[in-house]
């Protein structure tokens, strides 16, 4: 749940300046060994407009900045380093659509106890710091095997002693209902984000308490906004979530298109061959 609030924090800088598509996948052997399949895609119209700006900036010899590149496999050799012991990049490509550009990257680890997924992760433009998304892998093998996923919570802040004869505090007015034109410009700013974030096992399933399965396929995030719709109390359900505790958002996310996510603190798949 703190890695759904904190994707959603963070990423209003990809939303500001174009539309990101990013899924991973994790891909786990019953000996603790996989992959992590990633997929960043960027709008081509954005792209476009990126590359405008910075060809607008000389440097003290004037000479002026290469075109952004999103696929740059030294890049990406680099990031495996910050994923973990053992874990390195295996291959990569770029990838075009009609409206999107980007890249597809494998990389490979031995043992996922040490991987740290997104630990680093950042706008790929390099124009903002990498935001911290904490996952907590734990894997004992056997047969079955057992993996959890734990998604680190944020210290509760403490809060302030309330002296014996202090009037009790107002109720918080209820916010504002989003407006139709509201609606509208929220979807233009984030229509077409995507974030998927899901494991799978290569193995039987014996038990598992993941709110979103399919097949050996475990789904902590689906986050794609063109399947949203126009509803306003569903826009507005959305535009709440950042000053949200874990049990409001949960509630808050009940029922709304578009949008599935591991409702676990710890989530649990126990398999085997």
């Amino acid at each position: 749940m703190q890695l759904v609030r904190l994707f959603i924090t963070g990423s209003m800088f990809f939303l500001l300046t174009g539309c990101f598509q990013i899924t991973t996948v994790v891909r786990v052997n019953p000996d603790g060994s996989g992959t992590v399949e990633e997929s960043m895609m960027l709008s081509k119209k954005i792209f476009t407009e990126i590359n405008k700006v910075m060809q607008g900036f000389a440097g003290a010899s004037g000479e002026k900045p290469k075109p952004l590149e999103l696929f740059e496999p030294a890049k990406l050799k680099e990031q495996a380093r910050t994923m973990g012991k053992g874990v390195i990049y295996r291959s990569g490509k770029k990838v075009e659509t009609a409206d999107y550009t980007g890249y597809t990257a494998t990389y490979a680890f031995t043992d996922i106890n040490n991987l740290k997924l997104s630990q680093n992760s950042g706008d790929p433009t390099g124009t903002t710091k990498p935001a911290s998304l904490p996952l907590v892998f734990h894997y004992s093998k056997g047969s079955p095997a057992t993996l959890t996923i734990t998604q680190a919570q944020a210290k509760a802040a403490g809060k302030a002693p309330v002296a014996p004869d202090a009037e009790p505090a107002a109720p918080a007015d209820a916010p504002p209902k989003m407006s139709e034109a509201d609606a509208r410009k929220f979807l233009e700013m984030f229509m077409g984000l995507k974030f998927v974030l899901a494991v799978e096992v290569n193995g039987t399933i014996v038990s598992t308490n993941a709110t979103h399965r399919n097949g050996n396929r475990l789904t902590l995030l689906d986050f794609d906004l063109a399947r949203l719709g126009t509803s306003g109390p569903e826009l507005e359900k959305l535009s709440r979530l950042k000053n949200s505790s874990f049990e409001e958002a949960k509630e808050l996310f009940k029922g709304i298109p578009g949008i599935q996510m591991d409702m676990n603190d710890k989530l649990t798949v126990v398999f085997k061959k």
